[in-house]
């Protein structure tokens, strides 16, 4: 299985990030809208082709405040033109992920992730990277968007009851992240045999579930990322 990461975000010169690209298969570039410039992204691009290694352009609500973690009061006009800058930096690249709250608000948000598919079509994108029960692959799907669907290393999964649907505990809830490399390393074990331990409607109450997934993805700024990246490697 693929392992992607979100690369980028740190400047040019962060040790961590370049070390990384040694051990990666795709790379999600940051593209200005939560971090990144034109400057780090031509860096982290050539590092990616030295190594090997795919791209992606990784796009978001344009909040560097925030790092693009929030959810923010904006047009879908003005969203769409910051996600047309922010794509310019790698426009050739024709794979995009989004990015932190945006990439969980297409998640379940039709609308949204309807508006976006479209962009997309009009960007020449061909894979988008999401989570397979997004309503955003959903609608990719039906467009001839290519899917690759992504899970997660060092995040824990939220399982709501109502809606029947998985997604990522939310950053405020203090078993959100995972911080120790064995723990993630089951967890992708669990990711790869189809079944995850998923906290049901946030509660400290796990039970299996189903997911599907054909890529790994590790947050650069994990406090773990380069030490699992480099266990997965080898």
């Amino acid at each position: 299985m693929k392992i992607n990461c979100d690369i980028g975000e740190r400047g040019i010169d962060n040790e961590i990030d370049t070390e990384l690209m040694k051990f990666i298969d795709i790379a999600n570039i940051a593209c200005g809208g939560h971090a990144g410039n034109l400057e780090s992204v031509s860096r982290f691009r050539d590092l990616a082709q030295d190594n090997g290694v795919a791209i992606s352009a990784h796009l978001s609500y344009p909040d560097r405040e925030n790092f693009g973690r929030k959810s923010i009061d904006i047009s879908r006009q003005l969203l769409l033109d910051s996600l047309s800058q922010q794509h310019q930096l790698l426009s050739s690249t024709q794979s995009v992920k989004f990015h932190g709250a945006l990439y969980n608000d297409t998640w379940y948000n039709h609308s949204l992730s309807e508006v976006l598919t479209e962009w997309l079509t009009q960007q020449n994108v061909t894979q988008i990277i999401c989570p397979d029960n997004s309503t955003l692959a959903h609608h990719c799907r039906l467009q001839g968007i290519s899917v690759l669907s992504e899970a997660f290393a060092e995040r824990r999964y939220n399982f709501n009851s109502l809606t029947k649907q998985l997604s990522l505990l939310k950053r405020t809830h203090n078993m959100a992240s995972i911080d120790n490399c064995e723990d993630a390393l089951k967890q992708i074990r669990d990711i790869k045999s189809g079944q995850i331990l998923a906290s049901i409607d946030s509660k400290a109450h796990y039970e299996k579930k189903v997911i599907k997934a054909q890529t790994i993805c590790i947050h650069s700024d994990s406090s773990i990322a380069l030490e699992l990246a480099r266990s997965l490697h080898a």
